[in-house]
């Protein structure tokens, strides 16, 4: 069994940042030490030096690197109570007083689970055409699964059970098919999206956004980091534009968190502070 010790982690943190200027310096340790472990035994590695190694003269091996460290949505509707007020209460209504398209942003994407859900229901909804959808991703891996249609069979029963208690509108086989072992999403759900490739710090953010949906990504940080984060997506939002984060997730506590209101506590919904 590969297990890393703290040393070794904290010499494959250095390495990736002489490498390729990425400093995962700020990950929280514990998760960040288990989707290392993780990737050595599927990568047949048996040590720190020889990840390092690898990393070093195979380039290529950065993105699936980026691609297996990354955590992926473990089902579709997850928290069916969010799903049904997006629903309900805040996208018909912000979608039709919006000037312009409605941009929403998920900044990071792995196995589209989150993108697609959103894709349904504003398909369901009929505001598709009402809205610009930016998907970015760590590693181009992510954008070529998400975009093949990949979905995990395993997922497939709870997330018919989440999408029943958000309220869908149709029959959740609607949107896939099986091939033997594996399940395709339908793929025109996505086909206006707008992907791109950002880093770890999601530097080049894109820019007045009205809703971000970034849940489950803030406890992979350590403070430091979330709070860094923090600020770049509230950059990102246009005036009184929305973050949803994680239910687990808070911002309270950070000095970031002054620039938000809370608009559904039970949700981790949040909007961007007007100041003056």
């Amino acid at each position: 069994m590969t297990e890393l010790g703290i040393v070794d982690i904290r010499e494959i943190i250095r390495a990736i940042k002489s490498f390729y200027d990425y400093d995962f310096g700020n990950f929280a340790l514990t998760s960040f030490k288990q989707r290392l472990e993780r990737l050595m035994i599927r990568n047949n590695l048996s040590n720190a030096d020889s990840l390092i190694k690898k990393l070093r003269d195979e380039p290529d091996f950065f993105d699936i690197f980026l691609y297996e460290i990354s955590v992926p949505s473990t089902e579709m509707f997850r928290d069916p109570s969010l799903w049904r007020w997006l629903r309900e209460d805040l996208l018909p209504s912000s979608i039709e007083k919006s000037i312009g398209k409605y941009k929403i942003w998920l900044p990071n994407c792995v196995s589209g689970g989150e993108l697609f859900s959103l894709m349904i229901l504003l398909s369901e909804l009929g505001l598709t055409d009402k809205v610009s959808v930016a998907a970015s991703a760590f590693s181009n891996r992510s954008i070529e699964i998400i975009r093949e249609g990949h979905y995990d069979l395993k997922k497939i029963e709870v997330s018919t059970e989440n999408y029943i208690r958000a309220n869908g509108s149709a029959a959740f086989t609607d949107y896939y098919k099986l091939d033997r072992y594996y399940a395709f999403r339908d793929t025109s759900l996505i086909r206006n999206i707008e992907f791109n490739k950002l880093n770890i710090h999601l530097d080049n953010a894109p820019a007045n956004i009205k809703l971000i949906l970034f849940r489950n990504n803030l406890i992979y940080f350590n403070p430091t980091l979330q709070d860094r984060i923090l600020t770049v997506l509230n950059n990102s939002l246009s005036a009184s534009g929305i973050l949803i984060i994680g239910i687990k997730e808070k911002i309270s506590g950070f000095a970031s968190g002054k620039d938000f209101d809370i608009v559904n506590e039970a949700e981790s919904v949040y909007k961007k502070r007007i100041i003056g």
